[in-house]
């Protein structure tokens, strides 16, 4: 896959992962699903209808939701993001007969815990690429988004989702001695390292957006020593965030570092 190299970075991520979708689900007690895999056949059809530019924006964020990348294969992407700012896509999608309405992707098992019909964090991150590169479509050839971990975790008896950020808790609520549980984590966190690693070397990004602390926290050191403190932005996470708000202001945070949408931004003034 050398003229694709987001896909190998993508099927590299979801095959990392397979193995650690058992051990969390066997940990944790959660249902464990992974849109990193089976979201692929969408995945793939985007990738070659948006090709990524070089030097692009690295966007790194938790794990998918259940109302975005788990229906659409796509991070921070839910279906009425799809339809609305993505209209090649969905228009090849339609063509193939590909199921554009809800749950969309979403497996029979993920099903039972649906309950809405869109993914706030997509609300907010598709109003940035907006604000930034004019529209998503445009977005797409200086943005990249990567999710460290491919898995989606649903709690069964709260119907909750879950995130890397719980797991701790989780892992001693089971009685997980905290050994076990520190070397559990540290094998996580190992292969969401590797998953970003991989995507810098194949990608070479301008710089690197980490959405919220727990992936700051988790990767966020080695890339500022590899790429420095300027080209590495922690931003809150979008899911509870004012939109308008979030969006502008990593719009400008990025500009006043000369990252991406920098350079698109002078290119439309002149």
């Amino acid at each position: 896959m050398a003229d694709d190299p987001l896909g190998t970075v993508w099927q590299a991520t979801a095959a990392r992962f397979a193995p650690l979708a058992r051990r969390v689900a066997a940990a944790t007690g959660w249902q464990v699903f992974h849109p990193g895999d089976y979201g692929e056949r969408w995945h793939a059809r985007f990738r070659r209808l948006y090709p990524l530019g070089p030097a692009p924006l690295l966007v790194c964020g938790l794990n998918p939701g259940p109302y975005g990348m788990a229906q659409s294969g796509l991070p921070f992407t839910d279906l009425k993001r799809l339809v609305a700012a993505l209209p090649r896509l969905a228009a090849e999608l339609r063509g193939a007969g590909e199921p554009l309405a809800l749950p969309g992707l979403a497996p029979p098992a993920l099903r039972p815990f649906l309950t809405r019909t869109f993914e706030s964090s997509s609300v907010r991150v598709y109003r940035f690429l907006a604000h930034a590169f004019g529209d998503a479509e445009s977005a797409f050839a200086r943005v990249v988004v990567v999710n460290p971990c491919p898995l989606l975790f649903i709690e069964p008896e709260s119907a909750a989702n879950r995130t890397p950020a719980d797991l701790p808790r989780r892992l001693r609520a089971r009685g997980m001695a905290s050994t076990a549980a520190a070397e559990f984590m540290a094998q996580f966190d190992a292969a969401r390292a590797a998953c970003v690693d991989d995507a810098i070397t194949r990608l070479a990004p301008a710089g690197v957006v980490l959405l919220g602390r727990d992936v700051d926290a988790a990767i966020g050191a080695p890339l500022r020593a590899r790429l420095g403190e300027s080209r590495v932005v922690a931003w809150e996470h979008p899911a509870r965030a004012v939109p308008e708000r979030w969006a502008r202001g990593l719009t400008d945070e990025l500009r006043a570092r000369g990252l991406p949408p920098a350079d698109s931004s002078r290119r439309r003034r002149g």
